[in-house]
């Protein structure tokens, strides 16, 4: 890259961070008034932490906590967004959030008023917490004593009814038996006749026991579903940069090859299955090239140094669209 190059850069580049959040919201398809307005912030703000100008932002500390709620908002992830902002803060700046000395019409917080007030406030909440637990319990023992209740007048008025149900049927088996036995005729034989005892009574035979044979159905076959293989290929795709830069890239078969910040002088070798969809922050301090063959990015780069585009290979021939 030479001086005339750098010449036609403006004059204040995003840092890392603000490029991966420009970058974020831009992929997500949401505009500037719609990331300020979910976040509660001015239009102004959201550029300014976009392009790290510090100079138009509120105090540092104020601004860790908005990249944060930014990172959230885009998906991505807070504590790399956030450690890359403070390696971008001058340590200067974070000092100037100082403590300021309450106004002549506002109550210190040592002051007896605002400790006595501070003290009612919590036996309050104190007592009323006791209180819904007292409240909540009590109503519980009653519920419980109302079921017992219920539950032993059931028992006592289904309870005498199994005594007479028992000798009604007994009773019934004793008058079965009494129809059943047969009439005897008395017969007196002759002296010499030898007397035999003959019971009639008819025997009762007990009913046989029926086998229940349980049948266990055979378990259900586990169902293995086979895992669709990635596309693989053997497309190269050479990315080197001469300034930090971040970028994403993406394979046809839509796995994410690399995604992250490139430090100066750091050449990165991917293989995988073209089309491969790039995302790059600060492109013209960047050179890519696809099976050996040069990719030029002047014409999908923005006035903001950002380029997006899908790199084709079709019968061996590299082919570039805007996404």
């Amino acid at each position: 890259m030479n001086e005339s190059d750098n010449s036609e850069l403006p004059a204040h580049e995003p840092a890392a961070f603000g490029q991966q959040l420009m970058l974020a919201r831009e992929k997500a398809n949401m505009s500037v008034e719609e990331c300020a307005a979910a976040l509660h912030l001015s239009e102004d703000i959201v550029e300014a932490i976009e392009n790290s100008d510090l100079e138009r932002l509120p105090p540092v500390t104020f601004v860790h906590g908005y990249v944060r709620n930014y990172a959230r908002l885009l998906g991505l992830h807070e504590e790399t967004i956030l450690a890359e902002f403070e390696n971008e803060v001058p340590h200067e700046l974070e000092t100037e959030l100082q403590p300021r000395s309450p106004s002549p019409d506002q109550a210190d917080s040592k002051t007896p008023m605002v400790r006595v007030v501070s003290i009612v406030l919590i036996i309050a909440v104190v007592v009323l917490l006791f209180y819904a637990i007292f409240s909540y319990y009590s109503e519980k023992s009653v519920s419980i004593e109302k079921a017992a209740r219920e539950q032993a007048e059931e028992q006592a008025q289904t309870a005498p009814q199994a005594p007479l149900v028992i000798e009604q049927h007994a009773r019934i088996e004793d008058d079965m038996l009494i129809a059943e036995e047969p009439a005897t005729e008395v017969v007196e034989p002759p002296v010499s006749a030898e007397v035999e005892a003959v019971d009639e009574t008819p025997a009762i035979e007990e009913p046989a026991e029926v086998a229940v044979e349980t049948v266990t159905e055979p378990p259900p076959e586990e169902i293995i579903v086979p895992e669709p293989a990635p596309i693989t290929g053997n497309d190269v795709l050479v990315l080197e940069t001469e300034e930090e830069t971040w970028a994403e890239i993406v394979d046809a078969s839509d796995i994410r090859m690399f995604y992250g910040t490139l430090v100066p002088g750091r050449r990165l070798d991917l293989t995988g299955q073209a089309p491969f969809d790039v995302f790059l922050g600060n492109a013209p301090a960047a050179s890519l090239s696809v099976n050996g063959n040069d990719i030029e990015m002047t014409k999908y780069t923005r006035s903001n140094n950002i380029a997006h585009f899908k790199v084709m290979v079709v019968d061996g021939q590299i082919q570039i669209e805007k996404p």
